[in-house]
């Protein structure tokens, strides 16, 4: 019985080579788009997933709620209440505090280079989480001061082929730091990015660093806790505020917890979370699991669409197979393994497919390396294909097995009006999620577009940027800045602690005319010296900038920008005072337009510039436009000069700028990507369907050509109920992908307004790929000689 069914079943798909190859094709292209989403969505969500008591890691938030402050939710906290959870609440076992320095001076053997993500830890990371050590005791280390534990990579790159283990380093010319293990390198699903871990003690004769590491008035330090149960998390969370009262906190902060799993995913509103490098947003991959299901949805009902289509050309063959005794159960079943057969092939044409297009989706790993590890996926996708199959199948199978023979056989189930309406509701269906991601896909793209287009307030282009993160760079820092102003192709240098979109600190002041007992104000703050407005062509709208001929600025001068004004209330900000009663008070000068400093997800917060010359350690120069290859070789040359044994590495701003959206940028190309997919796959079925509708209809072209009618009229006749299709589909997915589009841009503070030119530019996209996909058919029949047609069957 089996035998016959996949002998006929095979027969058919040879019979039907056009109507089973867009099948197939259609098939495959929607299972390996659904898959590679998946394995993609899976990579994401898997973030962290890989410690053991994931589920009772928590990182400690501090909701700041001063006046000032937009952006309530930071990713670092008090010093102090990592140790005091530990023993002050019975639900937390362990606790760990982490400090990011990230970018290194590393020296061994006068050989010297930077690191990436040099972080500074307690012991307890180890109790905390799964990292592994190839070398060395997980049990003693970073147990004292001054020791560290690099991970694989690292050590390769500092001591080559030697043993690491007992071996001295240099950190930033003024720390030896004694290497006591090599840690496994930290999987890219790790939000913590690690390259050496240094011991996060104290020496025995620092008091201030001991002082500090228990204090409560800074919030400047990562911290995880580790619960007995991840259900004691809302015991804990109640617990918090009274714990930071009663150490003198003040009453604008709030802490709280976030659960490992969420912190890739859920950060985006989160500031000050530079150890969350690679963080993305949960609606990415809502949005993209959309995608897969719409690309499977749109497959299946082409096969439907087709299938009800043929239903009548094996009308006669149900009708036989009925007369010599077959029954309704065997019908059904043959026509559901038919479907199931072609999902299956479809499946593995779809493999191959997935093993090509794998680092499109950013996959670092080969698809069929992970499933040949991951046999339950194997299982599930096996599953999934053959429910697939038997749903795309359903309704042709049910409707072909229910043909009477009696009516078969005189011909009248040819015009089945209810497989007509189906047939049009699915290509509805089909083109209003292909028109709804079209208009996503535009939308994204316009948003994405406008950040990067939009006035930030600032000019980041052709300014390369240098770190100067060491005392000896630091002492050198005026003699280099002399010689490269020197280059005739470069424009300004300035120094200033940080750079927009690097993220700034925030400071508590006492601005005139409030009350220090009942209003709290925290600004965000940066150090940068005179030349730094210019250089970046920033806008001064009020006062002045700071100036050599004022040497009181470097104490006593402070420039605020538009928000601090607005925030303020000040009318006019010029003479105006923060911490007045302080002895050193700040005298505002100057007043800056306003510019983006961090993510335009944020809102430009108060900002107070000062010029404090210890903490300008970032150096900026603006080159000239075409000359950046020369000017860069003349500044290494300069610098090999002057900072002998400092390798030269530099970025640019506008690289920085970008690495901000970068997860914005791969969503809104892998959004792309797939929605032409999607397209590709509708016309593939309206292909079809329009191939096999024009092919009922040969006699009545032909009749129609003889009485006289035009190739125009003839194309009109055939293409007509297709365009009105479509365009009832662009009346159905306009106010769903607005509300849906409305929604996904208010994450950002800075948005594009969602025009009517956006539904009508899908409207003509969708309109004219489907007309050129059915006027193929339909031309190929209207010049067609009319004898021929005439002839036809």
């Amino acid at each position: 019985m089996l035998k016959s069914y996949f002998k006929i079943a095979f027969r058919n798909l040879i019979k039907n080579k056009g109507i089973s190859f867009i099948n197939i094709t259609g098939l495959a292209i929607a299972l390996a788009s659904a898959i590679l989403i998946i394995l993609h969505l899976g990579n994401e969500l898997s973030y962290d997933m890989q410690h053991s008591k994931a589920a009772r890691i928590f990182r400690v938030l501090t909701i700041d709620k001063a006046l000032g402050v937009s952006s309530n939710l930071v990713g670092i906290t008090l010093p102090g209440i990592g140790s005091a959870m530990k023993e002050e609440f019975p639900e937390v076992k362990e606790s760990v505090r982490l400090s990011r320095s990230g970018k290194d001076l590393i020296e061994y053997n006068n050989n010297t280079l930077y690191t990436k993500d040099l972080v500074y830890a307690e012991h307890s990371l180890f109790k905390v989480f799964d990292f592994g050590l190839v070398s060395g005791d997980k049990n003693t280390a970073l147990t004292a001061p001054n020791t560290a534990v690099v991970t694989e990579t690292m050590a390769h790159k500092i001591f080559g082929d030697e043993n690491p283990l007992g071996k001295t380093i240099k950190v930033d010319n003024n720390i030896d730091v004694e290497i006591v293990g090599v840690l496994k390198d930290i999987p890219s699903t790790s939000h913590l990015a690690m390259d050496i871990v240094i011991s996060l003690l104290p020496d025995a004769d620092d008091s201030n660093f001991a002082n500090y590491l228990n204090s409560w008035n800074n919030i400047s330090m990562t911290t995880y806790v580790l619960l007995n149960k991840a259900s004691s998390k809302n015991s804990v969370d109640s617990k918090l505020e009274p714990l930071i009262r009663k150490n003198n906190v003040k009453k604008n902060f709030n802490v709280t917890l976030q659960p490992l799993k969420d912190i890739h995913l859920k950060s985006s509103d989160i500031l000050f979370d530079e150890a969350n490098q690679a963080k993305s947003d949960i609606g990415f991959i809502y949005s993209l699991f959309a995608v897969a299901v719409f690309i499977l949805i749109i497959a299946s009902f082409n096969f439907m669409n087709l299938s009800t289509a043929r239903a009548a050309t094996r009308s006669k063959e149900v009708g036989l197979r009925k007369v010599v005794g077959a029954m309704r159960p065997q019908l059904v079943l043959q026509y559901l393994g038919e479907s199931v057969l072609l999902c299956l092939i479809s499946l593995i044409f779809s493999i191959a497919l997935i093993e090509i297009f794998a680092p499109v989706v950013g996959l670092d790993v080969s698809p069929f390396k992970y499933f040949v590890e991951h046999p339950l996926f194997v299982f599930i996708l096996l599953s999934g294909t053959v429910i697939l199959g038997l749903l795309a199948g359903t309704y042709p199978a049910f409707v072909l097995s229910r043909f009477q023979p009696s009516k078969v056989l005189k011909g009248t189930v040819k015009n089945s009006k209810g497989g007509i309406w189906l047939r049009r509701v699915l290509v509805v269906v089909q083109f209003t999620t292909s028109i709804g991601m079209i208009i996503g896909t535009y939308i994204v793209y316009q948003q994405m577009d406008y950040i990067r287009n939009k006035n930030a307030g600032y000019n980041r282009e052709q300014v390369l940027v240098l770190d100067l993160n060491d005392q000896a760079l630091q002492k050198n820092s005026e003699s280099l800045k002399n010689e490269i102003q020197k280059i005739s192709s470069v424009g300004g240098i300035s120094f200033s602690s940080t750079l927009p979109g690097r993220g700034f600190g925030r400071t508590g002041v006492q601005p005139e005319g409030y009350s220090s007992d009942k209003d709290i104000w925290i600004l965000s703050i940066m150090s940068a010296d005179e030349s730094f407005i210019p250089n970046m062509k920033m806008k001064m709208i009020q006062g002045r900038n700071f100036s050599l001929d004022f040497p009181a600025d470097k104490q006593q001068s402070v420039i605020i920008n538009e928000a601090a004004v607005t925030s303020l209330g000040w009318k006019d900000p010029i003479g105006k005072k923060f911490n007045a009663s302080s002895q050193n008070p700040l005298t505002v000068i100057g007043v800056v337009k306003d510019f983006n400093f961090v993510s335009m997800r944020h809102k430009v917060e108060p900002l107070m510039i000062v010029d404090q010359k210890p903490s300008n350690n970032t150096m900026s120069i603006r080159i000239s436009h075409g000359k950046i290859p020369e000017t860069i070789s003349s500044i290494e040359r300069i610098w090999e000069k002057i900072n002998p044994g400092h390798p030269f590495e530099y970025t640019f701003l506008d690289d920085e700028f970008n690495q901000l959206y970068k997860s914005e940028q791969s969503f809104s190309n892998l959004i792309s990507g797939f929605t032409w997919l999607a397209i590709f796959i509708a016309c593939l079925g309206l292909f079809g369907l329009s191939s096999y509708m024009t092919e009922q209809r040969t006699k009545e072209i032909g009749i129609r050509k003889v009485l006289g009618a035009s190739i125009t009229s003839i194309l009109f006749l055939t293409t007509k109920q297709f365009v009105v299709l479509v365009l009832f589909a662009n009346m159905v997915a306009w106010p769903l992908a607005y509300y849906f589009m409305n929604k996904w841009l208010q994450d950002f503070a800075y948005k594009i307004n969602i025009g009517i030119e956006t539904f009508i530019v899908a409207a003509v996209v969708t309109i004219v790929i489907a007309f050129l996909t059915v006027s193929f058919q339909a031309i190929k029949a209207a010049v067609t000689n009319p004898v021929k047609s005439l002839r036809y069957e």
